[in-house]
């Protein structure tokens, strides 16, 4: 059951998120199910940050170096045995990626529909302090311990316009918002994301009246006709590009390789030359010893005639 929630949530929360953080996406990369070791566990979304970066959204204003990520649904609970196992996680990211210097690089993000107040006033019982940093955004600090957020996101700011529409409070004027936001994108990866958030927004919203009367009006297709179609002539169009190049550099190849090809057959032919020289030398090596042997045979003969 975990499996397939995670088959469901995960990707759309991660897409959300991405879409967050473009605007420093050069500075930082995502890696979703990020494996710990060779046994099956795996950190929801691990966020790598450049050191020294100021990400432009407060959604990682306590991110350092390395950041995990868990994201819960609405289905699943956020109590003390999963900030355990996340807790641990942190260590095995440790122990098992050289490139961790130290558990200081680490932070902990936990994303959730709603407050988790069972697990606030656990960790205030636990000597943690509480920092409130924006609506829906908690920090979690303790000397010692590593740094840790919880992002509530149905009382978030909006904002965040792409990670407040994973709820089931969404409402028409909230989806035309993502319709706003979606025209604005250029990037081909920042649209596909676009379109897993908007897929679970859907989803997650789906017995809403008015998006129940707008479907069965193929009010959806409509509304998003003219925008899909302009990505779609986009991606064409990259596409297009793509195997136009994919076409020159196979040329390229070939012309490459028929030069290659010809060097070959040219290196074959000095090859064999210089065998023939080689062998003309030894001929001529074995014609000097020949013909030195004669000269001393005939010396020696001279000699003897002289003698006489």
């Amino acid at each position: 059951m975990e499996k397939e929630r995670k088959k469901q949530y995960h990707p759309p929360a991660c897409a959300s998120l991405e879409l967050e953080f473009r605007e420093n996406q050069e500075q930082i990369v995502f890696r979703q199910e990020y494996p710990l070791n060779t046994k099956p566990n795996t950190i929801d979304l691990l966020i790598i940050k450049e050191n020294d970066v100021a990400l432009k959204s407060g959604l990682g204003a306590i991110f350092k170096k390395y950041n995990i990520c868990e994201y819960k649904s609405k289905k699943d609970s956020l109590n003390e045995r999963i900030y355990y196992r996340t807790i641990a996680y942190t260590y095995l990211l440790a122990a098992y990626d050289r490139k961790v210097q130290s558990l200081d690089e680490i932070t902990v993000t936990f994303i959730r529909q709603s407050k988790p107040v069972k697990l606030l006033k656990k960790f205030s019982e636990w000597g943690f302090e509480i920092i409130d940093y924006e609506p829906g955004i908690f920090y979690v600090r303790k000397s010692g311990h590593v740094d840790m957020q919880i992002i509530a996101i149905g009382i978030l700011d909006k904002k965040y316009r792409w990670i407040t529409k994973l709820t089931d409070k969404v409402e028409l004027d909230d989806m035309k918002d993502m319709l706003s936001e979606i025209e604005k994108l250029q990037d081909e990866r920042d649209y596909l994301n676009a379109e897993t958030v908007f897929d679970m927004m859907t989803k997650l919203n789906g017995n809403k009246k008015w998006i129940k009367e707008m479907y069965s009006m193929g009010a959806f297709k409509d509304l998003f006709k003219e925008d899909f179609e302009k990505k779609d002539r986009e991606i064409a169009e990259l596409s297009e590009q793509l195997q136009s190049k994919d076409e020159q550099l196979q040329s390229k190849d070939e012309q490459l390789q028929s030069k290659d090809e010809q060097l070959q057959s040219k290196d074959e032919q000095l090859q064999s030359k210089d065998e023939q020289l080689q062998n003309e030398k030894n001929e001529n090596t074995e014609l000097r010893k020949e013909i030195a042997q004669l000269k001393k045979q005939l010396t020696e003969q001279v000699n003897k005639i002289a003698m006489l």
